[in-house]
């Protein structure tokens, strides 16, 4: 290893004893890291990506897991050269946080909820700077200014749940500063930001890396992040590492079928295609788990899908020839800031203020806007799960926002919706079939509960989930696949119009190009209509026929999706696009140049 080298992982094992056996979740995985510079770990979850980093901290809990194999060589500040895996468990203490340390994908669930975020900051410099209170304090402003936190006076004295979800993550970065860091490993740090904020978070990591000269290992599923910010990468796959190389080597000309899977799966920008590719168009698996290639190459497949302008105008001419299906008119949802012994209302959030649209048979209009800018909320207020201010909202021709009983039921069947997170949106404590079948009941939909079991399997057939599942329970599925049962039971009732609230942000790339391809299906199958809401401008625009762009409860602009791409007409709008990570060649060989003439 050269004096550079910061760690050299080499032939790592890791295993997990389950009930069904041994699992190898790391199987003789080997690269290394440099001073400044980053190594991207890529794969969806169950590569082993996580359980890599965890085995270089030594954070695999034992039992049921445990390092079985390999070397973790590690050039320690004090000690020299070390081999992790010998280190007793005592001494660990000493290289994680102070010389190793980490950014978790949650940060909400990282930061306890009942400390201020300069508490928990400072514990760390306590523990293993030996400062007193004071200095801690001190150091700890500095660390929050470093991360260009607003307000970090008033920040360090405030908790977790007063913090933004990129504030939050910019407490958890410079937690993981505090004791100057040879290596941060940052396992899947932007997954549940914004674009906008995802960006600068990635910028900030980018300037701390050069300024402190500190190795940064970046754990994603998504390719496109990897673009941004990485040097080196690594893809994994069942726990192997299946490919790696220099970002330009990977994008330019990747050579193993699940990386050009991976590359496909990202909704592209510069056109528009009728489906996305999967990682099952470049490679398929045998009886024995072997692996497949189809030879098929990443530009013809996209080739074959794309869609000509001439397509969509005439998609968009049958659409718009015809009355909406929804209107909504002057809608204004505020919720009352109270203050005072009394409760007093001294204020108003405007969540949607004054929004007028029309949404037409057929078709899916997209919602995207940063956290915070209505768009939740105005789905939510459609469906009158919350009550609105004031406007109208007509669904057929009925005004929704006055009808009560049996026709509100009627509406709410009719107009469904499916939430971002699968796992809370299922009781865990009854089967997918029992919570499929259980609208059905409610609604008095077919003759008896065999008919409705029947449909249940039919309905499961059509997400791609095997029948036989039926009596299994929500946590013995993947994120994906308990997605795919909301999408179910949404169907359940046969309703015309679905909500779709952020439904594919939690997935892998891979597993939510499925999902996004299904619901289009199921659109064109079921005649459904949709309001697709996200924060991810790619995602909308490839599954929208018009984008409605929301800013502080308003619309700041509404068109057709790729006119709204090609040609923002404000400069929110403009923010948001110039945000969203593209990995295209020309942004990635202006990155590497300019990294080779800093780091010259």
């Amino acid at each position: 290893m050269s004096e550079n080298t910061l760690t050299e992982i080499q032939e790592l094992e890791t295993i997990f004893t389950t009930d069904e056996g041994v699992v190898k979740a790391v199987d003789k995985v080997s690269f290394s890291l440099e001073k400044g510079r980053t190594v991207g770990v890529v794969g969806e979850s169950g590569s082993g990506k996580s359980v890599t980093s965890l085995s270089l901290m030594r954070l695999i809990p034992n039992p049921p897991g445990r390092i079985v194999g390999g070397r973790l060589m590690y050039h320690s500040r004090t000690k020299g050269l070390v081999d992790l895996t010998q280190v007793p468990e005592n001494e660990m203490r000493e290289f994680r946080g102070n010389e190793i340390a980490m950014i978790f994908q949650e940060p909400m669930t990282s930061l306890n909820p009942v400390f201020t975020c300069g508490d928990q900051v400072m514990e760390a410099l306590i523990l293993h700077e030996k400062m007193d209170k004071k200095q801690a304090r001190a150091k700890t402003l500095e660390l929050f200014k470093e991360v260009e936190l607003p307000r970090p006076g008033s920040i360090i004295d405030s908790y977790p749940h007063q913090l933004s979800g990129g504030q939050k993550q910019r407490v958890m970065i410079a937690m993981a500063m505090s004791c100057n860091p040879r290596i941060l490993i940052a396992d899947e740090p932007t997954t549940a930001l914004d674009v906008t904020v995802q960006a600068t978070i990635l910028d900030l990591m980018r300037k701390l890396r050069d300024t402190h000269d500190m190795g940064i290992i970046f754990i994603t599923h998504d390719l496109g992040v990897i673009a941004e910010i990485a040097d080196h990468v690594v893809v994994m796959y069942k726990g192997k590492i299946v490919e790696q190389g220099s970002v330009w080597e990977i994008f330019s000309n990747p050579q193993h079928p699940y990386t050009k899977g991976l590359l496909a799966c990202r909704p592209p920008l510069d056109h528009r295609l009728k489906l996305l590719p999967t990682i099952s168009d470049f490679m398929e698996e045998d009886a024995a788990g072997e692996m497949i290639e189809l030879k098929k190459s990443l530009s013809e497949t996209i080739d074959e899908l794309i869609i000509s302008p001439e397509e969509t105008a005439q998609r968009h001419e049958q659409l718009y020839a015809q009355a909406p299906i929804l209107n909504v008119k002057n809608l204004k949802t505020y919720f009352p800031i109270r203050e005072g012994l009394f409760s007093k209302v001294v204020d108003h959030v405007k969540a949607v203020d004054d929004v007028s649209f029309d949404v037409y048979p057929g078709e899916t209009l997209g919602l995207v806007g940063e956290s915070g800018c209505g768009k939740t909320t105005l789905g939510r207020t459609i469906l009158r799960l919350i009550e609105p201010t004031a406007g109208q909202i007509s669904f057929h021709g009925i005004d929704i926002t006055t009808i009560k009983g049996d026709a509100l039921r009627d509406i709410r069947r009719r107009i469904q919706i499916i939430f971002q997170d699968p796992y809370s949106s299922l009781n865990p404590r009854i089967t997918i079939g029992s919570a499929i079948i259980e609208p059905m009941q409610v609604h008095g939909l077919h003759a008896d509960d065999n008919a409705r079991r029947k449909k249940v399997y039919e309905l499961l057939e059509r997400v791609s989930l095997d029948p036989a599942h039926y009596n299994r329970y929500p946590h013995e599925f993947s994120g994906g696949q308990r997605q795919r049962i909301c999408i179910a039971r949404a169907l359940a009732v046969q309703p015309e119009f679905v909500i779709c609230d952020e439904a594919v942000s939690a997935l892998d790339v891979s597993v939510q190009a499925q999902v996004l391809n299904l619901l289009n299906e199921l659109r064109d199958e079921f005649g459904l209509t949709y309001i697709f809401i996200s924060h991810d401008l790619s995602v909308v625009k490839f599954m929208s026929d018009r984008m409605v762009v929301m800013n502080e409860g308003k619309i700041e602009e509404m068109d057709d999706a790729d006119k709204v791409y090609q040609n923002p007409q404000t400069d929110y709008t403009k923010r948001l696009i110039a945000a969203i990570p593209r990995g295209n060649l020309g942004d990635i060989k202006k990155s590497h140049q300019a990294r080779n003439t800093v780091i010259s």
